[in-house]
């Protein structure tokens, strides 16, 4: 059985699924991720999870959309490797600091 997720119902009783989270990001030179610190779901900062190295990047890839828009979407994706075996799909928000603006894609 799947326990309630604790968030409130959207409009006509439906929830978003796969919304970005937030995430902290180390990055190399090049602005590529070098570690990941994700946090526990409700914690606070000083309960985050301790950074874990990448190990590989797997793929970048560059999304630039309704840029006729007031705020135009310009994302860079990466897929990384971390070194516990884990494969996640971060993006950066490009209309932020290299270092700050990265989120976990969750599908």
């Amino acid at each position: 059985m799947v326990s309630h997720p604790g968030t409130a119902l959207g409009a006509h009783g439906l929830r978003p699924l796969g919304l970005p989270r937030a995430i902290g990001v180390t990055v190399d030179d090049l602005g590529l991720p070098r570690t990941v610190a994700r946090s526990a779901r409700g914690a606070t900062a000083a309960h985050a999870q301790p950074p874990v190295a990448v190990a590989q990047i797997v793929e970048v890839w560059r999304v630039a959309e309704a840029w006729w828009r007031e705020a135009p979407l310009a994302r860079t994706y990466v897929s990384v490797l971390l070194t516990d075996d884990r494969l996640l799909t971060l993006f950066h928000d490009d209309t932020q600091a290299p270092a700050d603006g990265w989120f976990e894609q969750r599908y």
